[in-house]
């Protein structure tokens, strides 16, 4: 693929989410291609891996722009919208705009084990994206938003106890939905040490006085 359409793209992607959620999505990105490679190097005859890296890559830096002025709910559908009709301004195939719409479209959604079949760059997407929310800065993030939403409520040990395992619980069945072998190892060091964090947390916070 031309390397101006990818610029362009990652140009588009920048002036629309600002630096700091392009900071995000050029993660995002890099971890896509940090995917494909160890995917590839595992691939064999009975398990082939039949990734378009430019198709993931475009959909990588597009995943997110519809969230500035939409938000996040069901931001797949917008976001696909709005890449669609960006990308047709471009040096692209129907066939090619039509892959990038089809992986923002399904990279919100997890699959099952059953479902795990030929890898699609909608899976990979999906891993990419969640990699970065195994970590113990997304618990950080997580209690800033509860804060947030409810900025009068005494929280006390007990309360911060729940809203805890509420989180953990959700940290961990986030990285159960992961799609791969090599985003499942990526997120693993992580994920362990957050965990043991929060039960630690936890199993302390039962004298605690409000604050």
């Amino acid at each position: 693929m031309n390397k101006e359409v990818l610029q362009a793209v990652a140009r588009y992607s920048e002036e629309i989410m600002g630096s700091e959620g392009f900071q995000y999505v050029s993660a995002v990105v890099a971890n896509c291609k940090m995917l494909a490679l160890e995917l590839e190097a595992e691939a064999d005859e009975d398990h082939p891996v039949t990734l378009d890296m430019d198709i993931l890559v475009i959909a990588a830096y597009l995943h997110d722009i519809s969230t500035v002025t939409h938000g996040f709910q069901d931001h797949q559908v917008k976001s696909a919208e709005m890449a669609v009709e960006f990308l047709n301004e471009l040096d692209l195939s129907d066939e090619q705009i039509k892959k990038v719409e089809q992986t923002l479209l399904s990279h919100t959604v997890p699959l099952s084990e059953s479902e795990r079949g030929v890898l699609s760059e909608g899976q990979v997407l999906y891993d990419a994206d969640k990699l970065g929310r195994l970590s113990g800065l997304a618990v950080v993030t997580s209690l800033v938003e509860f804060g947030a939403r409810y900025p009068d409520r005494v929280v006390n040990g007990e309360v911060l106890a729940a809203i805890l395992r509420h989180i953990e619980e959700r940290f961990i069945e986030l990285y159960q939905s992961l799609n791969t072998g090599p985003a499942r190892e990526m997120a693993r060091d992580k994920f362990n040490r957050t965990v043991t964090f929060l039960d630690g947390v936890i199993e302390h916070l039962s004298d605690a006085t409000p604050v």
